[in-house]
């Protein structure tokens, strides 16, 4: 947050600038949240979700000028190295030199036996799954090149995910209204009476659900410093509730924690955020009424919240926080995973299996106390399994991402009138950052947008620091 008189005026342009970008945008998004919301890769919405993207991507190109892509290089860079590692994994190679490749013994009985000795094969474990992962990067190029090629500011890119995360919470509630039977489940495979929203999975639904709460907050707490009109005052506090409501209405056990900590961290901002100077709005009564009561804007949120949640679990309308209760966590599946997953991660942290191959991979390593009617599809822990599947290279480009964000944070925290978009940019990172820990999250189409409009605002915001 830069000063009062530079956010004025960002709040200012961003009030002029709802053109054809703002609308282009709102778009892909629309677009994507109602195709993109499925991890799995045989999920029948990919196909408008790609074909949607890339027609996004192509028009980017018509905008795209080396000054708006020198501008963010390195996140360009970081997303390039990616789709590199990627493409080099399905490059095939010569018998001699895959066979040479830890961990290819028993591919290599099977070729003797199918006669297939002399076949050159690419590096990833599952050609086709790694192709659909290639496939799958239109969606966060378009993303990032349309944001970049359109200049949307970083108000803009946030209000576009605040309204991502009202949308959702909105099919969240009428998926609870109409029940297991609902018109409004999108995707074959999900957590039927459960509010999912536009995602298949309702732990994803519930991790976005948090980090749009605490967009919407930035956002409240940034209108209050400009020149904006009652409605827009009051819309952000609207919307907090209404996710919130839903929110806590959810079965996730770690999208409920999330969101707990989600109100904590908002109270926070909402407690450090600067008093807006008097005279910005003499002229409308209301919003003067509010600026001399300061105290009182800190007292009602915090109030309504805790009552909020409170009667959410007096009246155990809660799943979430039941399952957290009655269930011993050292009896999830993840934990019993964790033997077998680091297994595989140390026979294939080297070279790696090859992106969107850790379901076939697990099948080699699966141990038979661990076979059931369910399958397991990811490893629960996307920080391990992007390493399994792309090997140190990868690790090391995952570490280059973080060196990038916590420098853009210290950016914005050396700032003396930036707590509060500071604390905002650390808690919203490291939600993604922990539920990714125990979930998949990023694996979703709509949630690897969202992150990439989030870093590309953490980088605006950083740069914007800078130039003051």
């Amino acid at each position: 947050m830069v000063g009062s008189r530079e956010r004025q005026g960002q709040v200012g342009k961003t009030e002029d600038g709802l053109d054809r970008g703002w609308i282009i945008l709102g778009l892909l998004a629309v677009a994507v949240a109602f195709t993109g919301g499925a991890s799995r890769f045989d999920a029948i919405q990919i196909v408008p979700l790609r074909t949607l993207s890339a027609l996004f991507l192509v028009s980017s190109l018509f905008f795209l000028t080396k000054e708006r892509l020198k501008a963010e290089r390195a996140l360009i860079i970081l997303f390039v190295c990616y789709a590199l590692i990627v493409v080099v994994q399905l490059v095939p190679l010569p018998p001699w030199l895959w066979q040479s490749v830890p961990h290819r013994a028993d591919i290599l009985q099977l070729d003797a036996v199918l006669g297939l000795e002399g076949a050159w094969r690419p590096l990833t474990l599952t050609p086709m799954r790694s192709w659909n992962v290639l496939g799958s990067l239109v969606v966060a190029a378009a993303g990032l090149l349309l944001a970049i090629a359109l200049r949307a500011s970083s108000l803009t890119l946030l209000r576009i995910v605040a309204g991502l995360g009202v949308l959702n919470a909105l099919f969240g509630l009428l998926q609870i209204v109409m029940g297991r039977s609902s018109v409004f489940y999108f995707y074959e495979v999900t957590n039927r009476g459960g509010a999912v929203g536009v995602f298949a999975n309702e732990n994803h639904a519930a991790v976005f659900a948090a980090c749009s709460m605490l967009v919407v907050t930035l956002l409240g707490l940034r209108v209050r410093e400009g020149r904006s009109a009652v409605w827009e005052r009051l819309i952000y506090p609207a919307a907090f509730f209404l996710i919130l409501l839903v929110a806590l209405a959810g079965g996730s056990r770690a999208g409920f924690v999330a969101v707990i900590g989600t109100i904590l961290v908002s109270m926070t901002m909402l407690a450090l955020s600067p008093r807006p100077r008097r005279g910005l709005r003499a002229e409308q009564s209301v919003g003067r009424w509010l600026d001399q009561h300061p105290r009182l804007i800190l007292a009602i949120p915090v109030i309504l919240v805790s009552l909020t949640a409170a009667a959410f679990l007096a009246l155990d309308r809660t799943p979430a926080f039941r399952d957290i209760l009655a269930r011993d966590s050292l009896e999830d599946l993840r934990w019993s995973l964790w033997p077998v997953i680091i297994e595989i991660l140390e026979g294939h942290w080297v070279l790696g299996t090859g992106f969107g191959s850790f379901e076939q991979v697990y099948h080699i390593y699966e141990p038979s106390a661990l076979l059931m009617p369910s399958y397991v599809n990811q490893a629960h822990n996307d920080w391990v399994q992007f390493i399994i599947e792309g090997g140190v290279i990868a690790g090391l480009l995952l570490t280059g991402l973080l060196v990038w964000v916590v420098r853009a944070i210290g950016t914005i925290s050396l700032h003396r009138t930036c707590r509060v978009d500071a604390i905002f940019w650390m808690s919203i990172f490291a939600i993604v950052a922990a539920a990714s820990l125990v979930d998949y999250p990023l694996r979703t189409p709509l949630f690897q947008l969202v992150t990439i409009w989030l870093l590309l605002a953490l980088s605006r915001d950083a740069r914007d620091i800078k130039a003051t």
